[in-house]
């Protein structure tokens, strides 16, 4: 209602709390009373301040709520709301792109996707400015609580008269709405290209952090709106209790897609930790080839460095020229993870040497890549435990270290973090 005046005793540009609207008596156009408000209505296709569009209103010896468009206040006082008619007083409905404070906001767990927190909304900040009432902040803290049961005042005054200067009495806890994502179940109302950009910002590890604070059903919510690789991020970084709870709310297929997605050595140890049946279930609805490389991962011990590689590196011809080599780690960079050493192999896939990156970067185009690689100082064989693996990497200050075969193959590789994560995990 942009434009349309609202009588008021609160001043253009002012803040005010649900709790100060909340139960507020709502009068009709000659004054009489025609109920209390219970609710508001905001408009989600404005994420940072949505203004509300309706009043809930419910009427005396009704426990129905009626649903009054904004358009039609005409005075927020302190003491009530009043109202130019009634003739639009109707059975609570909401559209398409609202959400109600009351039933999906107010005393919920939201994701601030700013501190990357599960918080509380125990109360909320409306901004009144040019006749629209905007939501502008989520508050999250104790003393929106006290304000909530109508005991601010002399809760105040009594830790005022202890501790004037406590932190009570002056910090607000205060999210900004547009830093908010609702976590309310099955909700319809959220614009989801908005919440998917949000979300994805929200680094894998303190995603999984939200989630594992959230029910199920919140929890089914919110990673369901998560973008594909933000998701299979996430799952990396969640343990194995909270991998099966967000795995079970997805179909087999759609599981199966996200741990695809997923680094192989991470999603086989993901598979390893599922009971048997569940495990030949995902792999069943995976493509052949991602479905036979995690295969042959899982024949091996989670703690051995044939179930902790990843068979995904850059690995090229020794043949190559370096600048047939940089078009070719152009090629495979997409698909590879790390990407700090090059693995020289001959025409038998044995490892013959590494080169670093920045030294292939460094070289002359037509130089071979053979001459440049070196012998690794310390190679694994699949069967070498988590230790074996962190000894040789502190040892020759490595990043990466090779698996090769009996026969010198090379099968995949360990990198640093995944030694630091299985010998600093168990």
């Amino acid at each position: 209602m942009a434009g349309k005046k609202v009588g008021t005793t609160r001043p253009d540009g002012s803040f005010l709390f649900f709790s100060e609207l909340i139960g507020l008596p709502v009068l009709g156009p000659r004054g009489e009373k025609l109920g209390r408000l219970v609710d508001l209505w905001i408009d989600t296709l404005d994420p940072a301040y949505p203004p509300v569009r309706a009043l809930g209103v419910r009427q005396p010896r009704k426990d129905q709520i009626q649903r009054l468009p904004w358009s039609e206040v005409v005075e927020l006082g302190q003491e009530h709301v009043r109202v130019r008619s009634t003739e639009l007083l109707q059975p609570a409905q909401r559209l398409p792109n609202e959400i109600s404070i009351a039933e999906e906001v107010i005393d919920r767990q939201l994701v601030d996707t700013n501190g990357a927190k599960v918080r509380r909304a125990n109360d909320l900040h409306f901004l009144f400015v040019r006749g629209e009432l905007r939501l502008a902040h989520v508050d999250v803290g104790l003393r929106a609580l006290v304000r909530r049961v109508g005991c601010q005042g002399w809760v105040d005054g009594a830790v005022r008269a202890v501790r004037p200067r406590a932190r009570y009495l002056k910090e607000e806890k205060f999210v900004r709405w547009k830093n908010v994502q609702t976590v309310a179940a099955g909700s319809p109302r959220l614009r989801l290209d908005v919440t998917r950009s949000t979300l994805a910002k929200i680094h894998p590890a303190d995603l999984a952090e939200i989630l594992a604070e959230l029910d199920h059903p919140q929890r089914a919510a919110l990673f369901g709106q998560l973008p594909k690789q933000t998701a299979a991020g996430t799952l990396e970084e969640a343990d194995s209790e909270l991998q099966r709870d967000l795995l079970s709310s997805l179909k087999a297929e759609s599981a199966a897609d996200l741990v695809e997605a997923m680094q192989p050595d991470e999603a086989a140890d993901l598979l390893g930790e599922l009971p048997e049946h569940e495990s030949a279930k995902l792999l069943a609805a995976m493509h052949r080839k991602e479905a036979s490389e995690l295969q042959q991962l899982l024949k091996y011990p989670q703690n051995a460095a044939g179930g902790m590689m990843t068979p995904h590196l850059l690995k090229l011809s020794g043949a190559s020229t370096v600048e047939r080599a940089l078009a070719e780690i152009r090629n495979q960079a997409s698909s590879v993870h790390y990407i700090h050493d090059v693995f020289v192999i001959d025409d038998q896939g044995k490892l013959v040497g590494c080169v670093a990156l920045r030294e292939v970067l460094l070289a002359e185009p037509t130089t071979p890549l053979s001459s440049l690689a070196k012998p690794h100082p310390a190679p694994l064989h699949p069967q070498d435990s988590a230790s074996r693996a962190a000894e040789l990497a502190a040892k020759y200050k490595l990043l990466s270290l090779p698996v090769q075969s009996e026969d010198g193959k090379l099968l995949g590789v360990v990198t640093v973090d995944d030694v630091l994560e299985h010998t600093l995990g168990g």
